[in-house]
């Protein structure tokens, strides 16, 4: 006779949305949430003993160039197209004006600016995220990239091109992206 393995709990799962303290969480809570938990219901209610009503969503105010959990408190983290938003306008890009990237026009000492910075935020989210991490935790970074080194490839340049095409139109004269804001100055 086999022992019968004690039934095991389903598991919880707490998801935590991030974004800066001056975006709208509201919308998403009130429009994309009902729809989430409508297609968890809908698609894995029964299976594998998955209770929808054990995932539960939080929003998290701040830049994840900081501290935003508690130590050794994240088990997974995905992070999609956010981490080629730099934590500040890189010193040394005033002759780059009218540019919200790197041109073909960039002088060397822009490229070297926003590659210092890049270089810089990408380490702090990492040590961040460390820090935050159980051991063994897991990460999925989904962000742009290039088929060669070209820096001015056009592989992915396009999304730039339309919006300083579209801020020039609309008479915004100085302009810098950075973390999901535009800035004029």
């Amino acid at each position: 006779m086999q022992k019968q393995r004690p039934k095991q709990q389903p598991p919880e799962f707490h998801v935590f949305l991030n974004d800066l303290p001056g975006n709208d969480f509201n919308t998403i809570f009130r429009s994309l949430l009902p729809k989430f938990y409508d297609d968890l219901r809908e698609k894995n209610m029964g299976e594998d003993g998955f209770d929808p009503n054990n995932c539960f969503v939080s929003g998290v105010a701040g830049s994840f160039y900081n501290r935003l959990f508690p130590s050794k408190s994240l088990h997974f983290v995905h992070s999609s197209y956010s981490l080629h938003w730099l934590s500040q306008v890189p010193d040394g890009i005033e002759n780059n004006k009218g540019n919200i990237y790197l041109t073909s026009t960039s002088s060397a000492s822009v490229i070297k600016a926003y590659y210092e910075q890049f270089e810089r935020d990408f380490a702090t989210f990492f040590k961040h995220r460390s820090e935050e991490f159980v051991q063994n935790g897991r990460m999925i970074l989904t962000m742009l990239g290039r088929k060669n080194e070209d820096l001015f490839s056009r592989g992915c340049s396009y999304e730039w091109e339309l919006l300083a095409t579209v801020l020039k139109m609309v008479g915004v004269r100085n302009f810098f992206i950075l973390s999901s804001y535009i800035y004029s100055l």
